[in-house]
């Protein structure tokens, strides 16, 4: 497996955590897993939380829930340090 393979298995599995919450929340396979690459692009902006949960906020969740699923969705799109270890560890080894 090489290092880019290793990077997008975990992108992968960030992806469907994610998209796991909003599925579970009523939304349909496709448009939670539109919904979970969104939270993953914004896990690195500065107002992350507020973005994603006015995403929330705007299918009609109530404020307070729209933070609690934000901050889940973002904990679940967080690398692990075991994905930053490896694609590290791979990019040294193809040198």
């Amino acid at each position: 497996m090489s290092g880019t393979d290793f990077f997008h298995t975990g992108r992968d599995t960030r992806l469907h955590s994610v998209a796991a919450v909003w599925e579970r929340a009523g939304f349909p396979p496709a448009s939670a897993r539109r919904h979970s690459e969104i939270c993953l692009t914004l896990a690195g902006h500065d107002d992350r939380v507020r973005l994603i949960a006015a995403m929330w906020a705007n299918h009609g969740f109530p404020p307070p829930d729209a933070v609690q699923r934000a901050e889940i969705c973002l904990i679940l799109a967080a690398p692990t340090p075991t994905d930053h270890t490896r694609t590290r560890n791979r990019k040294k080894e193809a040198k």
